[in-house]
């Protein structure tokens, strides 16, 4: 998305980030194209991320005291553990979050100005990622919002979520009136209902006589390539396929586990926990946050643990919050041990992502100075995390299309006319693609020049089966 909204996929600054709100969008289309040179992308990621801290922090130094307070202080410090895995999920979730925590307060103390804060964080967090606030918020708000102070929280979520229908409104009329990217978004969210779907296994035999589907397509579809066989519409009568024949109810709750098999754990850690203690309106919100997982996997999609943390972190913060560490010396220092502890293991994570960043971006800069320059690459859907980094297209040279959740974006189409949802068949353009990629899919790659990249950082030239 950054890559959209800064014109490097577009070729000007594009307003349409797919997930994010045109509103969103548009700002940062104004930022890029007045003052370029700048990543406004990246920025406002941060300001939104660290605008949620600090309103976490504000609520804890204005309303606890003592032990409490320098617990919850020190646990809000791991929030700063994300930036270093910078994603608009995170961003999301983390707004959502807290907008609850200061809504909390907020109705704790009848205080108008932090309800008005958490209402644009509410806003904030819809405009990032719409699915991502409202897989994280309503939980909180039925189980402590609501029962806290019923007439106010209502009032509340209601202007919060009159602004955000309206927002999402807005979204929706910007994609309608644009032909182009309406069609795009179909195809996406035709896309996006068929693959990683628990309910289709697209090599059951009923699934391959229904909709014709030969081995490149099956394969092909494994790796997020897709042939001309799977159209919009094919993908939408698959999904209606997948809906009308679900697995069963054991195997949708395996497939959520082993997914998320570390977070399933800590959260049935915190629901023992939870009701060994009496503390049982955090075990009710976490046994629906459950409920919410299963039904995702269920009747959308799997879920992945940059869409878990933030309501983990709330259900931990909350649980803190509710024990009487003002009063028992001992609780106190084993909580800011334990704290400790959680914050020196985010400190050496993010050194080791940040000497893995750097040993990618070093291999991807010695790909690229292998490949020759004017050139308009293809890139393989399965490869892109070998490609994706910050500096990654500072060449400007050359020119990469890419595929996977990028196929059929409107730019490309327009740009080729000979533009194929399998770019191994659109052969007059150059593949870039990791060596097992290669391995594994060799046998429906036609493209005349292929430029495979090995673990050695050596580039070899190939070309595709005639």
């Amino acid at each position: 998305m950054k890559f959209i909204a800064s014109g490097y996929l577009t070729g000007q600054p594009e307003s349409h980030l797919v997930f994010i709100n045109i509103i969103i969008g548009s700002v940062l289309k104004f930022f890029y194209t007045y003052f370029s040179g700048i990543e406004w992308y990246s920025l406002l990621q941060a300001a939104l991320f660290i605008t949620a801290f600090f309103s976490n922090l504000y609520c804890i130094i204005k309303y606890e005291t003592q032990g409490k307070r320098f617990v919850l202080t020190l646990f809000n410090l791991s929030l700063l553990y994300f930036l270093s895995r910078f994603q608009f999920s995170y961003v999301s979730g983390f707004l959502a979050i807290s907008a609850v925590i200061t809504q909390l307060y907020g109705l704790t103390d009848n205080n108008k100005r932090l309800l008005a804060l958490s209402i644009l964080l509410m806003l904030l967090s819809s405009l990032v990622r719409f699915e991502m606030f409202f897989f994280t918020y309503p939980i909180f708000f039925m189980v402590f919002l609501f029962p806290l102070n019923k007439k106010l929280s209502f009032k509340v979520a209601l202007i919060g979520g009159v602004l955000i229908g309206i927002s999402f409104l807005v979204n929706q009329l910007s994609y309608k009136n644009n032909p182009d990217w309406s069609s795009y978004i179909a195809y996406n969210k035709a896309r996006g209902s068929v693959t990683n779907n628990p309910n289709i296994n697209i090599d059951d035999e009923n699934i391959i006589k229904e909709f014709k589907l030969n081995i490149e397509d099956r394969t092909l579809l494994k790796n997020y390539i897709f042939t001309e066989t799977l159209s919009e519409e094919t993908l939408n009568k698959m999904a209606s396929y997948g809906k009308e024949n679900q697995v069963p109810v054991s195997q949708t709750l395996m497939s959520a586990y082993s997914n998320v098999e570390a977070y399933f754990i800590a959260i049935a850690v915190l629901l023992t926990v939870s009701l060994a203690t009496r503390r049982f309106q955090i075990a009710l919100a976490v046994v629906l946050h459950i409920l919410m997982i299963y039904i995702t996997v269920r009747y959308s999609n799997i879920v992945q643990y940059r869409i878990l943390y933030s309501t983990l972190f709330c259900l931990l913060f909350l649980y803190v919050r509710s024990l009487n560490i003002n009063e028992s010396r001992t609780l106190s220092v084993s909580l800011i041990a334990l704290t400790s502890v959680l914050l020196l293991f985010q400190i050496r994570d993010t050194s080791k992502n940040t000497y893995f960043a750097n040993k990618k971006l070093h291999y991807i800069q010695k790909i690229e100075s292998q490949l020759p320059e004017d050139k308009m690459y293809l890139a393989d859907p399965t490869s892109n995390h070998y490609l994706i980094s910050r500096k990654a297209f500072e060449n400007p040279e050359r020119k990469y299309i890419f595929f996977g959740w990028l196929t059929n974006f409107p730019s490309p189409i327009k740009r080729q006319s000979d533009y194929n949802s399998n770019p191994y068949k659109m052969t007059k353009y150059p593949l870039i693609i990791s060596q097992e990629n290669y391995d594994n899919l060799k046998p429906f790659i036609f493209n005349r020049n292929i430029y495979v990249f090995t673990n050695e950082n050596k580039v070899i030239l190939t070309s595709g089966k005639q």
